[in-house]
């Protein structure tokens, strides 16, 4: 049953936000709820996971991953789009592989609560990856990311044992620290901007509703998971 509500609330994702988007007002409380769980989901569970299998190492590993969407637009100072959707194949490969993570944690032996949190953070996350995805790399290619962050999910829940000895091994860790710093990058600054002017979605409203929408995805972070216990 973990294994089915989580698949769900990540494909219920991108109904909700394209619900969403037809009000200005919905539309800022997701973009400031899209930022706030994503940002809270990246430095709050991957990456002291990824910190805590690592260890020093994987410090490195982040600072590089921030850095790189950086270098890889200086790289490209003329095929700025191609840098962008780079960055974003290699945030997209990185959620694949956390849901192998994803996975061994909706198993019964690892108890409710923590299959809980993970069902609710796939609902920012599914909104997020077609926030990203789809109106970048189309809809083929958004369809993909949740095949393959579903099948991955399915896999590491079904074979149990031997995913959890790949979850657990340094290379992943080292992986999930760098994918962590690049997806910092993109929450911070959006998918398609310049460091001069950022476009989405940090910047693009201040008001009330993204407040909300910062407020609803704390809450979801740090206060839904502690009520299940």
């Amino acid at each position: 049953m973990n294994l089915v509500l989580s698949i769900s609330a990540l494909l219920l994702g991108p109904i909700i936000y394209a619900l969403g988007r037809r009000n200005s007002v919905s539309r800022h409380i997701l973009d400031g709820f899209i930022f706030i769980t994503i940002a809270g989901i990246i430095c709050v569970d991957i990456i002291p996971e990824a910190l805590a299998v690592g260890g020093a190492v994987a410090v490195v590993f982040l600072i590089v991953g921030i850095a790189f969407p950086v270098i890889i637009e200086r790289g490209f100072r003329g095929a700025l789009h191609e840098a962008h959707i780079l960055v974003l194949i290699v945030a997209a490969f990185g959620l694949i592989v956390h849901a192998v993570i994803d996975g061994i944690a909706l198993l019964p032996a690892n108890g409710n609560d923590l299959a809980h949190a993970v069902i609710l953070h796939r609902l920012p996350v599914g909104m997020a990856i077609w926030w990203s995805l789809r109106p970048n790399l189309g809809l083929t290619v958004a369809i993909g990311a949740f095949v393959m962050i579903s099948i991955a999910t399915a896999a590491s829940y079904i074979l149990g044992g031997p995913m959890l000895e790949l979850a657990e091994a340094r290379s992943i860790a080292y992986l999930q620290a760098f994918v962590s710093g690049s997806l910092i990058h993109i929450v911070a600054f959006g998918v398609t901007h310049d460091h001069g002017g950022h476009i989405e979605p940090v910047a693009q409203s201040q008001d009330w509703a993204y407040r909300v929408g910062i407020l609803l995805g704390l809450f979801l972070v740090f206060t839904a998971p502690q009520l299940q216990g």
